[in-house]
């Protein structure tokens, strides 16, 4: 091998080594604007997680349908989703949230805008302090194969007072007693603190109010979706399994929104 080939040589496999290493850099460190996977910030965040939609009734008003469900907010994250909120003298009837995620260690760290909270009227219940935007009710085409294709409707329901319900897990981290009560019912609280804790869930059955879908004039096969933090305002260990979803088919028969014949989701 000539002086120059060898040169040749090792000059490719320099570039090769290079291209390589940038390549598992890469990998190994993505652009990741998570401050949850910050390892000097050590957080343990919360993960929220929608369960499938549960409880399905058709409730008919003259000629609208709606298809009604439970919905089930659960964190399945190292930590507690927190928020404290602070009234807006402008809009007395709304609260700017600010989300609090501890470390390891316990110290506090504050993210603020965070959303809203606001008094919200419930029908026959009075007001209550309630996160806004917590989740939403989706309706999706679906594709031959199976995968949803163009959401079509969404339902009313968005506000959650975000507190410990139920217990759904059995984890070292999950506390055995609630943390997070039900949700404040007065006006003039000042100090406003919502929450869910690991391993418990924010449970609303089918009959609550604004916990429906409207599916009136609707043929074929549909994704009915439930997603938590549809706008991403909260800070979570993973932004990519906040749905749960079933597969229904419209017009209800019977009263029944059974998949009859649609393709199983992917």
């Amino acid at each position: 091998m000539t002086v120059r080939r060898a040169l040749l040589v090792a000059l490719l496999g320099a570039l090769l080594l290079t291209a390589s290493a940038r390549a598992q850099q890469t990998a190994l460190d993505p652009l990741d604007t998570n401050p949850c996977n910050d390892p000097f910030l050590a957080l343990q965040c919360p993960d929220l997680r929608m369960a499938p939609p549960s409880d399905l009734r058709v409730q008919r008003a003259g000629k609208a349908v709606r298809l009604r469900a439970t919905n089930h907010i659960v964190n399945v994250g190292a930590g507690p989703l927190e928020l404290l909120g602070t009234k807006s003298p402008s809009l007395p009837r709304f609260a700017t949230a600010t989300q609090v995620v501890r470390t390891r260690t316990g110290q506090p760290v504050y993210f603020p805008e965070a959303g809203w909270i606001y008094f919200k009227a419930i029908p026959g219940q009075g007001h209550y302090w309630k996160y806004y935007r917590a989740a939403r009710f989706e309706l999706w085409t679906l594709s031959p194969d199976g995968t949803r294709g163009e959401m079509v409707r969404t339902g009313p329901k968005l506000s959650y007072c975000f507190r410990d319900l139920r217990r759904v897990r059995s984890w070292a981290r999950t506390p055995k007693g609630r943390v997070y009560p039900a949700c404040s019912q007065s006006y003039g609280r000042q100090a406003l603190r919502l929450g869910v804790s690991p391993g418990w869930a924010d449970i609303y059955p089918s009959g609550y109010h604004e916990n429906w879908i409207s599916v009136t004039g609707l043929r074929g096969c549909f994704a009915f979706v439930h997603r938590a933090d549809p706008l991403g305002e909260l800070v979570e260990e993973h932004e990519d399994n906040n749905l749960g979803q079933r597969i229904i088919r419209l017009p209800p028969r019977s009263g029944s929104v059974a998949p009859r014949g649609c393709p199983r989701p992917r």
